[in-house]
């Protein structure tokens, strides 16, 4: 045969328009990198130009998602599977007292992408739905609950998860965190406490949801605090989940027996 399937790309830009599009948009990120804009500020950038109609014309849910894939492709440089297979949907769904919000349906390959490019799609999303004219997700109380009972099953009965934080920090992050952190069911584990909770499409584990809320917020919640700040963006809540080490002048290596819970 002459012809090969796959297509060569030369670059990241050529990398990201291939695997997630729109068209045209590597001319847009060859135009900023030459700029030497930083790889965050670059998919930050990009983002909003999809989000604000510069790039494609489509509906807002469209425009969003098309924001967070894109953003999320020059984040991992165009070589995971994390913007195609991480990423499931974008939907705009309906709080209970009636505004909207987004919700980003994540599954299991989200895990490719390391924690602090799932946490950033968070931000591309919360980014994205501001332009738009979205509004900010308002988890109920049985909504947290369900957080907090699917995070706790998914580390104790399905998957280890690499940091699983306190309870009260997944109470900030559910309470507080402006875009729905939702999934399809990746699990045939069900939760038992909190089913049926209006909101939340299925009582089965989400398997995304654990890895982007523990392995992406919480374990990378200063450097996501840091970018956050830099785009604006009002994240303030990450304060009470950041752990500030104190310096000390003397170093003292204590034995750390993480390592053996697993056992």
């Amino acid at each position: 045969t002459d012809d090969v399937e796959v297509k060569i790309a030369e670059d990241v830009a050529a990398r990201v328009e291939g695997i997630v599009g729109p068209v045209g948009v590597a001319e847009v990120i060859r135009a900023l990198e030459r700029g030497g804009m930083p790889r965050e500020d670059l998919a930050f950038e990009v983002a909003k130009k999809i989000a604000s109609g510069e790039l494609i014309k489509a509906s807002k849910e469209k425009l969003i998602e098309q924001a967070v894939r894109t953003g999320l492709g020059i984040l991992t440089e165009g070589v995971l599977v994390a913007p195609t297979e991480g990423i499931s949907k974008v939907k705009i769904n309906i709080n209970p007292d009636g505004s909207d919000y987004v919700a980003v349906y994540y599954a299991g390959p989200i895990r490719s992408a390391g924690g602090t490019a799932a946490a950033l799609s968070l931000v591309l999303a919360d980014l994205a739905r501001r332009i738009c004219g979205v509004g900010d997700y308002r988890a109920t109380d049985s909504q947290i609950m369900r957080y907090i009972e699917e995070v706790t099953t998914y580390e104790t009965r399905c998957v280890h998860l690499q940091y699983l934080p306190p309870e009260e920090d997944i109470r900030v992050i559910s309470g507080n965190c402006p875009v729905c952190i939702n999934g399809d069911p990746t699990e045939e584990i069900e939760v038992s406490a909190y089913r049926g909770v209006p909101g939340v499409e299925t009582d089965r584990v989400r398997g995304g949801v654990p890895l982007v809320m523990c392995e992406g917020v919480a374990a990378k919640a200063a450097k996501l605090f840091k970018y956050t700040k830099r785009m604006k963006l009002n994240w303030d809540w990450l304060e009470k989940i950041i752990k500030i080490k104190k310096k000390q002048d003397k170093i003292e290596i204590k034995p750390d027996w993480s390592y053996m819970e697993g056992l």
